[in-house]
């Protein structure tokens, strides 16, 4: 057998799908999230897109997909978040 583990290995494969399904955008407005649970969307891809020159329309545009994906969630006036299984993505992307 090999000397990885298959649970590893299938991580590592998980891993794998999930950058080659997810934009660089999305990656991006998931740490931005992470890190700044207090905002609402509006206000936290306003400061995104000020910091990187993404414009804003992108941004919301790949927010609704993540939306979609059930990745985050948000309201009008209510800060967005991860959902368990945007934590559960964003953990993945973070293991060696």
């Amino acid at each position: 057998m090999g000397d990885g583990s298959p649970i590893r290995s299938d991580l590592s494969s998980l891993k794998k799908v999930i950058l080659k399904s997810l934009t660089r955008n999305q990656i991006l407005l998931l740490n931005e999230i992470e890190s700044n649970s207090t905002k609402t969307i509006t206000a936290l891809v306003s400061t995104i897109s000020k910091k990187s020159k993404i414009p804003i329309s992108t941004l919301k545009l790949n927010a609704r997909l993540l939306k979609d994906l059930e990745l985050i969630n948000y309201s009008v006036s209510e800060p967005v978040e991860l959902s368990d299984s945007g934590r559960l993505v964003l953990t993945l992307l973070e293991s060696g």
